[in-house]
């Protein structure tokens, strides 16, 4: 059985009960990348884990990063139960979890907590009006409609967040105001509005934890 557990925007309070005992057990834990902040405590606590970081080095493309994390795991679970952790909740842009669904039914998706949540309130707004969200990794700008308010995730890097811009001018003007929001709803969160064409400029506190938030355009 693979137990899916997500480790939420980012701090170590914010951890449901449930996933917390999942990943202080006894059995083997695989995250698909260790650079999140609740992961240091979580060793403090006795935690050991794998995980797949090199695998991001390996290939050019992330369909080819979730594919070889999907059979890794599902050969593993053919000899052990085991606990595969994401960022965020696991049923949000993780497109390795999909991939399991798709390919195995030894599969329990425990929970976490989303970035959803503390995102809206950390841009004040209410998602009631409407809202798109959309994976930086994934953008297709056909699918963006300009009128309503825009939620993209998983703006990695500047690499990620300059193809971002430049599919985002194709509709809207450089000026446009974005808001970059990183680790919503933690301590270290960081929020900061910019123009679009700013959007892929070095920043402090820029990381995998990144989001962009564009308001719905008259």
């Amino acid at each position: 059985m693979i137990y899916v557990v997500g480790l939420g925007p980012g701090d170590y309070e914010q951890l449901p009960i449930g996933v917390l005992h999942r990943l202080l057990g006894d059995l083997p834990v695989y995250l698909r990348t260790d650079q999140h902040p609740v992961v240091e405590q979580l060793v403090q606590e006795g935690m050991q884990y794998e995980s797949f970081d090199a695998i991001y080095e390996k290939h050019d493309d992330f369909l080819a990063v979730y594919e070889e994390i999907t059979n890794f795991l599902i050969e593993k679970a053919e000899k052990t139960d085991l606990v595969y952790a994401t960022p965020g909740h696991p049923m949000l842009a993780e497109l390795a979890v999909q991939l399991l669904l798709a390919r195995t039914k030894d599969i329990t998706i425990v929970g976490g907590q989303s970035f959803l949540d503390p995102l809206f309130a950390a841009v004040k707004i209410d998602p009631i009006e409407g809202f798109q969200l959309f994976d930086a990794l994934a953008f297709n700008i056909d699918y963006y409609q300009p009128q309503q308010q825009t939620v993209i995730a998983q703006v990695f890097d500047q690499f990620v967040a300059s193809n971002l811009k430049l599919d985002l001018m194709e509709k809207l003007e450089d000026e446009t105001l974005v808001t970059l929001v990183s680790a919503a709803g933690t301590k270290q969160e960081w929020v900061k509005t910019v123009p679009l064409y700013e959007l892929d400029h070095e920043y402090e506190g820029v990381n995998n934890l990144l989001s962009v938030y564009i308001p719905a355009q008259k």
